[in-house]
């Protein structure tokens, strides 16, 4: 039961938190003055469908649209735009947690690397309907590539470290609520 309690839930959110205003912040020190040839993975997001997948309970709408909102303006996005697109895969996802319990990790996988090249693509695909510059195409597609393949290393820090894994079948939280 202690795993379930109301007390465990939002040291989870807090950690949730915490990890990405620290991805953010990381992202965002000038560590190097030259330019790169390929995009950093964006890690928040994949955080946040890992965990979305996983314990959906960890990752409620508002507390993620908080965290993508201070990305956006902190690594200069167009404000909102990659938080509405973000937070319609999540609850995508949320919604399939459910079925992706049962499954191994590679369907897991596939359905958080759909969304995240669906995401991404999309917040493009729009800033390109408005005429906005942006990056080339070529590092877009390099950070889908290596957000895609940060994900397992993503899960298995947040299993090691944190304890997050799939809830057990009839699991059930602190309320009550079939997880």
């Amino acid at each position: 039961m202690t795993e379930n309690s109301v007390s465990r839930l939002w040291f989870m959110r807090i950690v949730f938190v915490a990890l990405s205003v620290a991805l953010v912040f990381t992202h965002v020190l000038p560590l190097q003055t030259a330019p790169t040839r390929w995009a950093a993975p964006d890690l928040v997001l994949a955080g946040a469908f890992g965990w979305g997948l996983r314990r959906p309970d960890f990752v409620p709408a508002t507390l993620f649209v908080i965290v993508v909102f201070f990305a956006d303006l902190m690594l200069d996005r167009a404000p909102g735009l990659l938080t509405a697109i973000a937070l319609l895969a999540l609850e995508g996802l949320k919604a399939r947690a459910g079925r992706v319990r049962d499954m191994p990790f590679t369907v897991e996988w596939f359905a958080a690397s759909v969304a995240i090249a669906g995401t991404i693509l999309l917040y493009r695909i729009i800033l390109a309907l408005f005429l906005v510059e942006q990056l080339s195409l070529k590092l877009a597609i390099t950070q889908i590539a290596l957000t895609i393949l940060c994900y397992p290393v993503v899960i298995a820090i947040s299993w090691l470290f944190f304890g997050l894994k799939k809830p057990s079948l009839g699991e059930v939280n602190a309320l009550g609520q079939r997880l």
